[in-house]
């Protein structure tokens, strides 16, 4: 599948989509991996696996439609977040089964998460990461797709706090006060550790197969916690 341009609620944020529908050669011929890419490409030993990562950064390439003659690299930090080589764009990749995914902002830091809906999950793990607010609302209506986005946004929010240790349970909550589900929509996100607490918008979207949602950082700096 070629890729496919996701429109998001900002103008300076832009994402986009893969379907997986290709070999390892097709990504191959496609990408211009230098060797720290190379030497991460070798670490994944499942098929899947680095078709997904592959996928996953040729939907970035499209995206910002870097050419073979720009050497721009995709790196990590310290924290495992990644970051381009020229520092033209914050970024995020994300990848399950089917699909990949990436988003790109010239001006904010930005997350994303898909969740392929041919996943089995197991609803019994709600617990370990759903807060109390969390979990009645998805008592109340019980389904797959909230299910995933409660999921998908924590995932979301913690590539875009990008600190270890942050518990999805714990310290990361979904404001669903009055909150209605449906299949689009935005829910205020916070994140409230012993020495931080920091506000962020997540947006989501549900489709026949799969789940995505994203989020950016705000303006204003964390506030400190006395």
């Amino acid at each position: 599948m070629p890729f496919l341009a996701y429109k998001t609620e900002y103008n300076d944020v832009n994402a986009g989509i893969w379907r997986l529908e290709e070999d390892e050669m097709y990504f191959h011929t496609r990408l211009k991996l230098y060797e720290h890419e190379w030497e991460k490409l070798s670490t994944i030993r499942h098929p899947q696996k680095r078709l997904e990562w592959l996928s996953s950064r040729l939907c970035m390439k499209e995206l910002l439609k870097i050419s073979h003659t720009d050497r721009i690299e995709s790196l990590n930090n310290h924290n495992g977040k990644p970051y381009l080589s020229n520092n033209s764009h914050y970024i995020c990749y994300t990848h399950s089964q089917r699909y990949a995914a990436a988003i790109a902002s010239p001006s904010r830091e930005v997350g994303i998460d898909l969740e392929d809906l041919i996943r089995r999950r197991n609803p019994n793990t709600r617990r370990l990461f759903m807060d109390e607010v969390e979990l009645s609302l998805y008592e109340s209506e019980p389904s797959t797709e909230l299910f995933l986005v409660i999921w998908s946004i924590k995932e979301t929010i913690y590539k875009l706090y990008s600190q270890k240790g942050l518990s999805f349970r714990e310290d990361i909550h979904l404001q669903l006060q009055d909150h209605s589900f449906s299949q689009k929509g935005m829910i205020a996100v916070r994140i409230q550790t012993d020495t931080h607490c920091r506000e962020y918008n997540a947006f989501y979207e549900v489709f026949p197969e799969f789940v995505i949602t994203y989020g950016m950082a705000p303006v204003s700096p964390p506030v400190l916690v006395s």
